[in-house]
């Protein structure tokens, strides 16, 4: 109230403008400000719009409450000898205020022109306030909530992270060692590999040398054998009488084929003697063979019983507690 200032050269009354206006209450957080003019011009009646909410509501309040502190609020209006200007003689008006009532607004109205008569609608404290109050404080638990869940998944992810971090770090660390081991039983492999190697060279040899005996013992046996025809060859004699001469041809001759029928009887011996060995020798390479199988067998059995016992724990995400 009495917000007019001075009157212009047709006599009518200028008053503040709405921004001068807002910038002189500018700590309370005014949204708007419009002004009641007349056929005289600005009324001295100017309203001041807040927030439409429980904020705007309270500094609406707060400036009402500073209006009664300074002793210009409605009841300092209402009296007949109000102050008009302020102290010191320099024609400043003095503002008064208060929190508007239905018929102050209905009042204002009346000293508007109709295009800028304000709209209002009267809300009571507890709608404008308390009801939105406890709303927010609704809203501030929701989001404490929501912050404490947040937090709860930060940590539950954190501590994920970590747990994941740690046995990321133990598997490479296994895979590793595992890289090493499966290094080292190549290097053992090969080792053996060569040494078996080594060993069958060995025997190879051994039986190598028994081979060559045996085909020198048969040349040996075979020179025997032609020295003994020759021998009997040999002692043929020419002298004697044709009987004598005979007889002799027919002892060397029977000689002969004696040796003969031995040869092809000890070769027929030797042949068999040989297949006999020949299937040993196959016999032993299969029982060798399978027993080799079944060591391989038993390896693998072995190594899966090992992998079972020494199988890394199945790794579970920690669960967030419930809120």
């Amino acid at each position: 109230m009495n917000t007019r200032l001075e009157q212009d050269e047709d006599g009518k009354w200028k008053g503040m403008g709405k921004q001068e206006l807002i910038d002189y209450f500018s700590e309370y957080a005014v949204s708007k400000a419009h002004h009641a003019y007349g056929p005289k011009g600005h009324r001295g009646m100017s309203v001041l719009i807040f927030e439409s909410s429980a904020v705007g509501y309270t500094e609406a309040e707060r400036l009402h409450e500073h209006f009664v502190h300074q002793r210009t609020d409605r009841h300092a209006w209402q009296k007949n000898h109000k102050v008009k200007f302020l102290p010191g003689g320099g024609g400043e008006r003095e503002l008064y205020g208060f929190l508007a009532r239905k018929h102050d607004m209905e009042n204002f109205n009346r000293h508007c022109h109709r295009k800028t008569c304000l709209k209002y609608k009267m809300r009571s404290y507890n709608e404008m306030v308390v009801t939105q109050m406890k709303q927010m404080d609704e809203d501030n638990q929701k989001l404490n909530s929501l912050k404490n869940i947040m937090v709860k998944k930060e940590q539950h992810s954190k501590l994920v992270e970590e747990k994941l971090g740690v046995v990321t770090q133990k598997r490479r660390e296994a895979m590793e060692e595992n890289k090493n081991v499966r290094k080292k039983s190549k290097e053992k492999h090969l080792e053996y590999k060569n040494e078996m190697k080594l060993q069958e060279q060995f025997y190879q040899d051994q039986i190598e040398r028994i081979h060559k005996a045996a085909e020198e013992m048969e040349i040996k046996f075979e020179q025997l054998l032609q020295e003994e025809r020759k021998k009997a060859r040999r002692s043929e004699v020419v002298s004697g009488s044709t009987e004598d001469r005979r007889q002799r041809k027919e002892e060397i001759q029977k000689f002969i084929d004696c040796q003969v029928k031995d040869v092809e009887e000890f070769e027929s011996e030797r042949d068999k003697l040989i297949k006999l060995y020949e299937q040993k020798k196959v016999k032993l390479k299969l029982e060798y063979m399978a027993k080799e199988v079944a060591l391989e067998k038993k390896l693998d059995v072995a190594l899966t019983a090992l992998m079972d016992k020494r199988k890394p724990d199945i790794f579970q995400s920690p669960t967030s507690g419930s809120t």
